[in-house]
C-alpha cells in the first residue's frame, strides 16, 4: 500500500528516506499549532492522538522499507555471489534438467547459459559415468542428506573434465523436489592425481622389478619390500619380512663381532644425518644359510618424517672369489708346510739365491729376507753330492725340461740332512742366463721310513707265521705264484704247497670275485671252502698290482665269526618269524624315533612296508601322531624308561581301537621304545552288543512294570467307578427318599463330596480324554483341574500328529506328577507348562515361580517322584534336566524321542 507523500519503493537510499520523514513530521507539527485557540480540549486530544498514531504508521513504514533495502541489497549480493562463484552451481529436475545454473557453471560445461536452460545435464556426463551420475540423483533424491561423488565429464566441444559433484534436495513452493548441486573443477587434481599415479606405478614396477633386492623402511623398520628381497631371504611371503627390523634374518653379531642390531641402528642414524650410507652386510637365508649383500641406504624426506630406499645387492659370489683366493693363498702355504716344503728361486745372472724361510731352515740358516750369493748355498752341500747337482743344472742351460734330485745337506752341526729337490729352469730378458726355481723339501724322515718300512716287513713275516692270515700272489691267468701264511692250516696246506696251481681249479667258490680282481677291481668279500666235510670262511682283500702284474689277495681266517653270525641270523629269523605271526602290531624305534622293528601285523595296518619303514622317523611314517597328545606323551615317558599304556586307542587307525603298550627297550645306542596294539575292535563291538542287549532287556522289564502299573491303574479306576461310585450314588438316591433334616443335608453334602472323589481319583488314574481325544486335549483338560489359586501357562506346539501310545501315557503321567509337586511343595504363584514336538523329538518343560531347592540335596520322594520320572526317561531314551535354586523356582526339562512303543499296546477289551 503506498502512503501519501512516501517515496518509491523501489527507491533504495534509505537516507533520503529518513529526511523526507523529517519533512513530514516538521509539516505536521505546525499543522497542530494551527490550531484555533479557540478549540475545544477533546478535538485537539482528538488531533494529537491522530497524530501519534501517523507516527507509529510512519516509523512501521521506515522499518519496512529499511528491511526492503536490505533484502534488496542481500539479493544483489547473493546474485553476485551466485552468478560469479568460482564453482558451478545449478538446480536440477529428477531427470537431470537444468532449472538454473549461474555462470561458472555455464563456463565449466563450454556454453552460454541460455542454452543449458531446459538440457538433462546427464548429456554432458560421460558415457562410463552416466549410470552412476542417475544413481547419484536419484541417492539424492531419496535422502535429505548432502551426498558427494567424482566423476568425468564432457563439454559442450567434447573436451573432457573431471568434477566433484556435492548434491542436496530442495523443494520449491508447489512442492516439487528439485536437487541443487555443485560442479566443483577437479581436472587439475585429476590430472595431478594420474601424473602421480603414473610416477608410482614407474617407481612401483623399477621397485618390484629390480634383480635386486629393493625395500622401503621407516623408523629403521621394513614397511615394503620386492621380490627380489624374498628370494634373496629364501621367504615366500611378504608378511614374514614386514615390521621387521634391519637387522632382521642377521646372524646375532656380523663378522666383524658387532651386535646386529646395535650396528643397524647406527647405520640408520648415520643414513638420516648425511643421507645415504653404503656397507656390506651379513645375512641368514633359510634362517641357516649366510649370504652377503651390498647395502645402500637413501633417505627420502617425506611429510611428518623420512623414509629410507634401501637396495640390497647379493655380492656372496664376489665374497667367495675373493675368499677362494685368499684361500688357494693359504692352501698354497698350507700345502708347502704340510709337505715340509721350501722355495728356492736361483738367478743364474746374478748368482743370487732368493729362498723362503722353509728352505733356509732345512739348509740350516738363519733367516734372512735378503737373497744371498749361491756359493754359501752350495758350500752346505755334501762333497759327493755337489759336482751331481752342478751336472744336472748344466743339463737344464743345454734344454733339460725340469730337475728332480736328490742330495744331502751338511748341516752348521754336523748333521746329515736328505733333501729332495724339483725345479724347472726359466730363460727371458731380465735372466738372459737362466732362473732355477725350485721346490726343496727335508726327505730325511722318508729315509727313515724306509728303514721302517724294512722293519715292518719282518713284523708282516711274523704275522704270516703266527695269525691265522694268508697272503697269496696270482698271475693275471690266475695261478699262485705265492701262498703262505698260518692261515693255511685251517685247509691242511703247507706254505707255497699250490704255487703254480689254478685258484680256479682249487678254490672253484673264488672263480667269480678272483676274476674280478684279475680285471683290475679291487675288492673285498667273504671266501668259503671246505675242508673235511666242514665249512671253512676267510676274509679276502684283493687288488691288482698293475706295475707287476699281479694279483694280490690277503685273506683272515674268520670261521669261528662267520658260524657265530649263521647262528645269530638263524635266532634272527626265528624272531621276525614270530614277530610276523604276532596279532598284535609290533613296532620298536631307538633313541632318534628312527624304527628297528615293524612286523607284518603293522605294515598291513598302516599300508607300509617293512622295507620302507625300517630306518625312517617314526613321526614321518605316521604323521597324524604328530598332534596325538597321548601318544607323544607316552612315547616320551617310555624312552625315558617308563612303561606307558592306552587302553581303546584310536590314534592309529580311525577304523579301529587299539590297546597300546609301550615298554622301554635298551639298545646298544641308547634307550629305545618297544610298542605293541593289539586291535580291540571286535572286542569292544562284542561288549557293546552286550551292553546294548542288557539295556534292552531292561527297558522291557521296565516297560512291562509301566505297563502293568497302567493296567492297576485302569483296573482300580474302573473298581471305583462301577463299585464305589455306583453304591455311592445309590446310596445317596436312597438318602433323597427320606425326610428333610440338617443330618440329611449334612450326608447329602458328604455323599455329593465322595462322589466327586471317587470321579476325580478315577480320572486321575485311567483319564479317557487321553485315549478317546488324545495328549494335546488330555494336557488342557488336566491343567483345567488345577485349582485357581495357581495359574498355569500351558503352550502346546506340534502335537497335531498322534503320538506313540506309551509316550502319550508317559508325558501325561510327567506332567500330572510335576504339576502335583508344584501343588504340593513349590508353593508357586504361578506357573508354566510348555510341551512341543519338533522332528523326531519331543520337548517338555514344567517351570514354577516357587520356593525351589538345592539340587545337590537329596529329597524324599513323593508318590511318583523324580525318581519314577527319570525311570520313566530313561525307558523312553530321553534326558532330563532340573534346575533349581533356593527362592528362586525350578524349572524341569525333559527331551523324548519319538520311537514306536516298546511293549504292544494293551488290547481294547482290557481297557476300562
Amino acid at each position: 500500500m503506498d502512503v501519501p507523500g512516501s517515496t518509491s519503493l523501489t527507491q533504495l537510499d534509505p537516507q533520503a528516506a529518513l529526511r523526507e520523514l523529517r519533512l513530514r513530521a516538521e509539516r505536521r507539527q505546525l499543522a497542530t499549532q494551527s490550531l484555533a485557540s479557540d478549540t475545544a480540549p477533546e478535538v485537539q486530544r482528538l488531533v494529537q492522538e491522530l497524530q501519534v498514531h501517523q507516527i507509529e504508521l510512519e516509523m512501521q513504514y521506515e522499518e519496512l522499507l529499511m528491511a526492503q533495502v536490505e533484502a534488496e541489497n542481500s539479493r544483489a549480493q547473493y546474485v553476485d555471489l551466485y552468478d560469479f562463484a568460482p564453482v558451478g552451481y545449478c538446480t536440477l529436475t529428477a531427470d537431470s534438467t537444468i532449472l538454473q545454473l549461474n555462470l561458472r557453471a555455464a563456463q565449466q560445461l563450454g556454453t552460454v547459459r541460455q542454452q543449458l536452460q531446459g538440457r538433462r545435464l546427464a548429456l554432458f556426463v560421460a558415457m562410463s559415468c552416466r549410470l552412476d551420475f542417475n544413481r547419484f540423483l536419484e541417492q539424492i533424491l531419496s535422502t535429505d542428506s548432502r551426498q558427494t561423488t567424482s566423476m568425468e565429464m564432457l563439454r559442450e566441444d567434447g573436451t573432457a573434465l573431471f568434477v566433484r559433484l556435492e548434491g542436496s534436495t530442495a523443494t520449491n513452493a508447489l512442492g516439487e523436489r528439485h536437487c541443487r548441486l555443485a560442479l566443483i573443477d577437479i581436472t587439475e587434481q585429476q590430472r595431478a592425481s594420474q601424473a602421480l599415479e603414473l610416477s608410482e606405478r614407474r617407481f612401483r614396477t623399477l621397485f618390484e622389478r629390480n634383480h635386486d633386492g629393493m625395500l622401503l623402511m621407516r623408523d629403521n623398520r621394513i614397511v615394503d619390500c620386492n621380490a627380489a628381497t624374498l628370494q634373496l631371504l629364501g621367504l615366500t611371503d611378504k608378511k614374514q619380512l614386514l615390521g621387521q627390523h634391519a637387522a632382521a634374518f642377521s646372524p646375532k653379531y656380523q663378522p666383524n663381532g658387532r651386535l646386529s642390531s646395535a650396528w643397524a641402528d647406527e647405520l640408520w642414524e648415520q643414513t638420516l644425518r648425511q643421507g645415504y650410507c653404503r656397507f656390506e652386510w651379513c645375512r641368514l637365508r633359510h634362517g641357516t644359510e649366510e649370504f652377503w649383500e651390498d647395502v645402500l641406504l637413501t633417505a627420502i624426506p617425506e611429510v611428518g618424517g623420512t623414509i629410507v630406499h634401501a637396495a640390497w645387492r647379493d655380492i656372496t659370489e664376489e665374497k667367495q672369489a675373493a675368499h677362494r683366493l685368499r684361500e688357494n693363498e693359504e692352501r698354497l702355504q698350507e700345502a708347502l708346510t704340510a709337505t715340509a716344503m721350501g722355495i728356492t728361486d736361483w738367478n743364474l745372472t746374478d748368482d743370487l739365491l732368493y729362498w723362503d724361510a722353509r728352505a733356509q731352515e732345512i739348509f740350516g740358516h738363519v733367516f734372512d729376507s735378503n737373497p744371498v750369493p749361491t756359493s754359501m748355498a752350495l758350500s752346505r752341500l755334501h762333497p759327493d753330492d755337489r759336482p751331481r747337482l752342478l751336472d744336472n743344472i748344466r743339463k737344464l742351460r743345454q734344454g733339460q725340461l725340469a730337475l728332480d734330485t736328490e742330495y744331502r745337506i751338511v748341516r752348521p752341526d754336523g748333521t746329515i740332512t736328505y733333501v729332495s729337490m724339483v725345479g724347472r729352469m726359466f730363460t727371458d730378458e731380465d735372466h738372459p742366463r737362466g732362473r732355477l726355481l725350485g721346490l726343496v723339501r727335508d726327505i730325511t724322515t722318508r729315509k727313515e721310513s724306509d728303514e721302517e718300512l724294512n722293519y715292518k716287513n719282518q713284523l708282516l713275516e711274523h704275522i704270516l707265521v703266527n695269525l691265522p692270515v694268508l697272503l697269496s700272489r696270482l698271475t693275471p691267468e690266475g695261478r699262485y705264484l705265492e701262498m703262505i701264511g698260518a692261515g693255511l692250516q685251517r685247509l691242511g696246506l703247507q706254505d707255497n704247497e699250490l704255487v703254480g696251481a689254478s685258484v680256479f681249479e682249487e678254490f672253484p667258490a673264488l672263480a667269480k670275485p678272483v676274476r674280478k680282481l684279475l680285471a683290475g677291481q679291487p675288492l673285498t668279500f667273504i671266501g668259503t671252502a671246505e675242508y673235511q666235510g666242514k665249512p671253512v670262511f676267510f676274509q679276502n682283500y684283493g687288488f691288482f698290482e698293475a706295475q707287476r702284474q699281479q694279483g694280490i689277495m690277503f685273506a683272515i681266517d674268520v670261521t669261528e665269526s662267520e658260524l657265530m653270525k649263521e647262528k645269530i641270523r638263524q635266532e634272527q629269523e626265528f624272531t621276525k618269524s614270530l614277530l610276523d605271526n604276532s596279532v598284535d602290531a609290533i613296532m620298536a624305534c631307538d633313541a632318534d624315533q628312527r624304527v628297528t622293528a615293524w612286523n607284518q601285523r603293522a605294515a598291513r595296518l598302516t599300508g607300509i612296508p617293512e622295507a620302507d619303514a625300517l630306518g625312517c622317523p617314526l613321526l614321518e611314517l605316521l604323521p597324524h601322531l604328530t598332534d596325538n597328545t597321548v601318544f607323544q606323551s607316552l612315547l616320551r615317558q617310555t624312552l625315558a624308561g617308563t612303561a606307558g599304556h592306552q587302553l581303546n586307542w584310536t590314534g592309529l587307525s580311525p577304523q579301529g581301537a587299539f590297546d597300546l603298550h609301550l615298554l622301554p627297550l635298551h639298545q646298544s645306542n641308547g634307550q629305545g621304545a618297544l610298542i605293541l596294539a593289539r586291535d580291540v575292535t571286535e572286542r569292544n563291538t562284542l561288549m557293546a552288543e552286550t551292553t546294548d542287549l542288557k539295556l534292552r532287556q531292561q527297558q522291557m522289564v521296565l516297560s512291562t512294570i509301566l505297563n502293568t502299573q497302567e493296567e492297576e491303574r485302569r483296573r482300580i479306576a474302573e473298581s471305583l467307578h462301577n463299585g464305589v461310585g455306583q453304591l455311592l450314588y445309590a446310596t445317596k438316591l436312597n438318602l433323597d427318599m427320606l425326610p428333610e433334616s440338617a443330618q440329611k443335608q449334612a450326608a447329602h453334602n458328604l455323599l455329593g463330596e465322595a462322589i466327586r472323589a471317587t470321579r476325580t481319583i478315577s480320572y486321575e488314574l485311567t483319564p479317557g480324554v487321553l485315549e478317546n481325544f488324545g495328549l494335546k486335549v488330555a494336557l488342557q483338560e488336566l491343567v483345567k483341574l488345577i485349582p485357581r489359586s495357581l495359574p498355569v501357562d500351558l503352550n502346546l506346539s506340534g502335537l497335531e500328529e498322534p503320538l506313540p501310545r506309551q509316550l502319550q501315557t508317559a508325558i501325561y503321567r510327567m506332567v500330572q506328577e510335576l504339576l502335583n509337586n508344584v501343588m504340593k511343595h513349590a508353593q508357586a504363584r504361578e506357573a508354566f507348562v510348555s510341551v512341543a514336538r519338533e522332528d523326531n523329538y519331543v520337548y517338555v518343560s514344567v517351570e514354577d515361580d516357587g520356593v525351589g531347592f538345592d539340587t545337590s540335596t537329596p529329597r524324599a520322594s513323593h508318590g511318583i517322584g523324580l525318581a519314577g520320572i527319570r525311570t520313566r526317561v530313561a525307558l523312553l531314551g530321553g534326558s532330563l534336566n532340573i534346575h533349581s535354586r533356593v527362592g528362586q523356582g525350578t524349572t524341569i526339562s525333559l527331551t523324548l524321542p519319538v520311537q514306536e512303543d516298546l511293549l504292544p499296546a494293551v488290547p481294547e477289551e482290557n481297557q476300562p
